[in-house]
């Protein structure tokens, strides 16, 4: 699961070098990436960990990482990038760069790491790390379909791209709640059970204040995240629904619907408000 936050005043003093052209297996190597891109997956390999704390990126990140990445990625287009480790201990992962701070530890199964991420366009370092003991890892990197499904007329699993004065108004989703992971991985304010990726992906191109409101056949969650805030609510909407409202600005964002209790199904409206 991914975990985000902030990162542009971190990116001078992590990042190293530029990406080189992509490679099928790189060992300690760099990619560069745009939507689309060949071959898919790409992989690359190294050892795991290092001397340094991987919570100097937050305290939602785990592990001991070195202190230079061990991939960098260049990302040359807004991208749906899954980053997968398959290695011989309990691995972490760490992803910085423009879109923020993703960390996981055990997403992968069998004490894996993965993080799903949009990734927009820059320059990003991967540190692959370990819990306890080192040990050697591939680190699979595949794109990924984004909220699982393009839009379609009942807008199941849409993504959305809003500005101020948008139309139509409200903007709908649909699609199932929650999933097997538990929201106050965000923050202790986060409630139910969420999906490992978003249900909706949000990009906001102009500042603009909304309304997400779910109305569900069960007790409904939400968790936004995207650059500078996790926004979380339980009840908002009444009928234990749940509902938040504020002023988004520019940027990526990622939406889950999630649930306490038993899973429904559910009805996501954005509206913009005053």
């Amino acid at each position: 699961m991914r975990h985000l936050s902030t990162a542009c005043g971190l990116l001078a003093a992590v990042l190293i070098g530029c990406a080189s052209g992509p490679a099928a297996a790189q060992a300690y190597n760099s990619f560069t990436l745009g939507a689309g891109f060949t071959p898919d997956p790409q992989t690359g390999n190294g050892e795991t960990g290092g001397q340094t704390q991987a919570t100097r990126f937050g305290p939602q990140c785990s592990g001991v990482i070195d202190s230079t990445p061990d991939h960098t990625i260049r990302v040359t287009s807004p991208l749906d990038l899954r980053l997968s480790v398959e290695s011989t201990t309990d691995s972490t992962l760490v992803v910085v760069g423009p879109a923020g701070v993703f960390c996981d530890d055990d997403s992968a199964g069998q004490l894996d790491a993965q993080v799903d991420a949009r990734l927009t366009p820059g320059d990003y370092a991967v540190y692959v790390g370990h819990i306890e003991q080192p040990g050697r890892y591939t680190l699979t990197l595949t794109e990924t379909d984004g909220a699982r499904a393009s839009a379609t007329g009942d807008g199941q699993y849409a993504n959305f791209s809003l500005g101020a004065g948008f139309t139509p108004d409200p903007q709908v989703g649909a699609g199932e709640t929650g999933g097997n992971v538990e929201a106050s991985r965000y923050g202790a304010h986060c409630s139910g059970m969420i999906d490992t990726t978003p249900d909706h992906r949000l990009t906001i191109t102009s500042t603009v204040a909304l309304q997400l409101r779910v109305d569900s056949t069960t007790d409904s969650s939400l968790v936004v995240i995207g650059p500078g805030k996790v926004l979380c609510d339980d009840d908002g909407a009444g009928a234990l629904d749940a509902q938040v409202v504020d002023t988004f600005r520019p940027g990526e964002y990622e939406i889950y619907v999630g649930h306490l209790g038993q899973a429904g199904t559910y009805r996501l409206e954005i509206s913009e408000t005053n």
